[in-house]
């Protein structure tokens, strides 16, 4: 590939070269007011409204020499001083009897303790060197040959298995048998389908202009991300417990790390870079992200919520919480650092609290000289530097005394981000929950209208007629598209959740089977259910039948049944010889939900139940789009605009760019990537009914959309193909 077509499909500028360090807005507290940029975090889950404004000033509470505590106020800023990575700019000192006083608030009670100066041996302006070889450059698209992988072939890049062509499919959990997670052989733990649930999601930034390094340091952040992982667990092992971190991982048990493309400038001050992240849907109430910042303003920042209480009803134990790393702190000390933040760790009321954002108990990872000028003592030796909670008395125990400090107020050990034992939950008042579905997962301030880059016309964003694109038509979530043999669907709630079955249970005549022969239906989609039953020994294996036919042979004990058509019914049956094991129920799929016109939606994969993405979120004609983990962000939500003669243009939320074959030509084995959405017929689309979903189909040359057999990094590419009835070639829309 020619290194300026390279440069073009990840939406750089030519010639590509990374902007240097000085550029990157390092802009001192004098040169410019401060102002904090409209975020406001976690507002579905934290009740709260407005942003507060730039002219607070703040306070806190800091520990005399008598061991009282007395106010001290803070009525600006601190002092610029990018060479420490402490640039303040954006961050709004909290005002008085803020529940963020002594620090900075980005509303009523999402806080930062503000940027952390660089560790021994890092510096802010001085990159940090990979620590894993480079992983190969994703191959640029190209048409392939007109042939149709087969559904087994697809499944099993999900760990799947499909024994039976046209029958469903079985995805198994990452833990065999009854435990609950694995550590995997990349030294991080992987529980159930590894995106479900509340999760930390690792990201790389970079900005747009600004060559993507991703290749060159997903390996690294992958181990780095690993090492945060073994800081929890051996900082778990000092109160006899343990404590790994619950990341979205892949099928293959990694750290599951997306790249993202931020607009220029997006990254030059936290404010802005949550701001942009939230615009493209990274504000999901279950993550808390963690980023790996491709740029060099700061060492580490994070975000967490003022509450104290105890419980998993704390707003800690929720998101959106972002914790960030720029490339000169890039390693696992820092990550854990910010990740400890972003789970709640130092509130003001802890014992050994400055006021000011740090702690006085020394040797400890988040324990450190601020602005308060509060002495540390030193209560650990040096080599627990990179362990949490020194005195096991602040933020983080798993065997609290009674009566103490974390037994009556929040501890980051009870997190439901993380997973207790090695395989079990032993986490103290942290009950196993079911998983959340991420199609449903609540938004704590969904973008109100789509970006736009610069120069592309956005068909439908003014509210033209939808027929013929023109005059004052209905806004989005009117008319429907039409959908061949379908009922035309409605516009009101998701249709996929909000109509299907409540579990099921059915079991064989427990007089004739063993006790544990349960089989537990639940969580059902349009097209997959999830299955758990009981063990019928220890390291039995299971043959899964529906209807009679298997589709698999397994260890686990919990699996994602998939590939199965809307509203339907199957009998399922789990066999073992094992003490002649026999488990049945019945399984219903939910109602398959169909897009309206104009109105958002990610576009779900029939068989997989994957997500068509757009790469990274970029912004460069040509981009590729892939089937990916299901997110709901923006580059995975897309809308149907009405383009004249019957056919749809389909538009992506993150870029307001349109779906076209590569080439501009619709034939077989031409890969779809991100176009202008005024490129004439060869962008148009029509739906038709599936016995799975619908289709997506050309109105030039008939031609669906379907998962072909090349990739883009690791991430099957999305192809034009002649209808085969392959199950990955329908697909369902879930209200975005």
């Amino acid at each position: 590939m020619s290194s300026h077509r390279q440069s073009a499909l990840r939406g750089e500028a030519l010639p590509g070269r990374r902007r240097p360090v000085p550029e990157r807005g390092r802009r001192r507290a004098t040169h410019r007011p401060h102002r904090l940029l409209p975020v406001v975090l976690g507002v579905a889950v934290l009740g709260i409204g407005g942003v507060v404004g730039p002219s607070v000033v703040g306070d806190a509470w800091s520990p005399d020499g008598g061991g009282d505590r007395e106010r001290i106020t803070y009525a600006s800023l601190p002092e610029d001083d990018p060479g420490q990575g402490l640039v303040y700019d954006g961050l709004v000192p909290a005002g008085k009897g803020s529940l963020c006083a002594g620090m900075y608030e980005l509303d009523e009670e999402t806080c930062t303790h503000g940027p952390d100066t660089a560790p021994a041996g890092l510096a802010v302006s001085r990159d940090v060197p990979p620590v894993t070889v480079k992983a190969p450059e994703p191959e640029e698209p190209r048409r392939e040959a007109a042939t149709v992988p087969p559904d087994a072939e697809i499944v099993r890049d999900q760990g799947g298995s499909s024994l039976s062509p046209g029958a469903p499919a079985l995805i198994p959990d990452a833990a065999p048998g009854e435990a609950d997670f694995i550590m995997g052989a990349h030294d991080v733990a992987c529980e159930g389908d590894g995106r479900t649930g509340k999760r930390v999601q690792v990201l790389y930034l970079h900005e747009f202009g600004t060559p993507s390094r991703f290749t060159g340091f997903v390996g690294s952040i992958r181990t780095w991300s690993a090492g945060v992982d073994q800081i929890f667990d051996a900082s778990a092992a000092e109160t006899g417990g343990s404590r790994h971190i619950r990341f979205v991982t892949t099928p293959q048990c990694r750290v599951d790390v997306a790249e993202v493309q931020l607009p220029e400038g997006a990254l030059e001050s936290f404010t802005g870079n949550i701001a942009a992240l939230q615009t493209l849907g990274y504000n999901r109430t279950d993550r808390k992200y963690l980023i790996f910042a491709d740029t060099n303003v700061y060492c580490g920042i994070g975000t967490f919520i003022a509450d104290s209480r105890p419980g998993l009803g704390n707003r800690n134990n929720g998101g959106p919480s972002y914790g960030r790393v720029d490339s000169g702190c890039w390693s696992s000390a820092v990550a854990a650092q910010q990740t400890t933040q972003m789970l709640g760790a130092l509130l003001q009321d802890s014992p050994n609290s400055t006021g000011a954002g740090s702690c006085t108990d020394d040797h400890d990872l988040l324990c450190s000289g601020d602005r308060s000028g509060t002495a540390l003592r030193t209560v650990c030796p040096k080599k627990h530097e990179n362990r949490l909670d020194c005195g096991h008395d602040d933020y983080f125990s798993t065997d609290p005394a009674p009566g103490s400090y974390l037994a009556k107020n929040w501890n980051v050990a009870q997190s439901e981000f993380l997973l207790g034992g090695d395989g079990g939950d032993e986490a103290p008042d942290a009950p196993n929950q079911p998983d959340a579905k991420p199609s449903v997962t609540p938004r704590a301030t969904p973008p109100t209208a789509p970006t736009q880059a610069p120069g592309v016309p956005v068909p439908g964003a003014s509210g033209g007629d939808v027929s013929d694109g023109g005059g004052d038509g209905p806004p989005p979530g009117g008319p429907v598209v039409p959908v061949p043999g379908l009922p035309a669907p409605t516009t009101g709630a998701p249709v996929e959740e909000a109509t299907g079955p409540p579990p099921e249970v059915v079991a064989t005549d427990p007089a004739a089977a063993p006790a544990q022969a349960f089989l537990e239906v639940r969580d059902p989609t349009s097209t997959s259910v999830r299955l758990t039953w009981g063990a019928a020994a220890p390291g039995a294996t299971y043959e899964v039948q529906v209807d009679g036919v298997k589709v698999a042979t397994t260890v686990a004990t919990r699996a994602r049944l998939i590939g199965l058509r809307p509203d339907a019914k199957y009998q399922v049956s789990i066999r073992s010889t094992a003490n002649g094991y026999l488990a049945r129920a019945t399984a219903q799929s939910a109602p398959a939900a169909r897009p309206a016109a104009n109105a958002w939606f990610v576009l779900t994969n029939s068989l997989t139940g994957g997500a068509a993405d757009l790469y990274a979120a970029r912004t460069a004609n040509g981009t590729p789009l892939s089937l990916g983990g299901v997110d709901g962000d923006s580059q995975q939500q897309w809308r149907l605009v009405p383009a004249g003669g019957g056919g749809y243009s389909l538009q992506s939320r993150a870029t307001g760019k349109c779906v076209v074959p590569l080439g501009g030509n619709p034939v077989a084995g031409a890969p779809l990537v991100q176009g202008d959405c005024a490129s004439a017929v060869a962008g148009r689309w029509s739906l038709f009914a599936t016995d799975h979903g619908f289709s997506l189909r050309t109105t030039v040359g008939d031609l669906v959309a379907g998962v072909g057999s090349q990739r883009f990094g690791a991430a099957r590419l999305l192809v034009l193909q002649q209808p085969d009835k392959a199950r990955h070639q329908s697909w369902t829309a879930v209200p975005g």
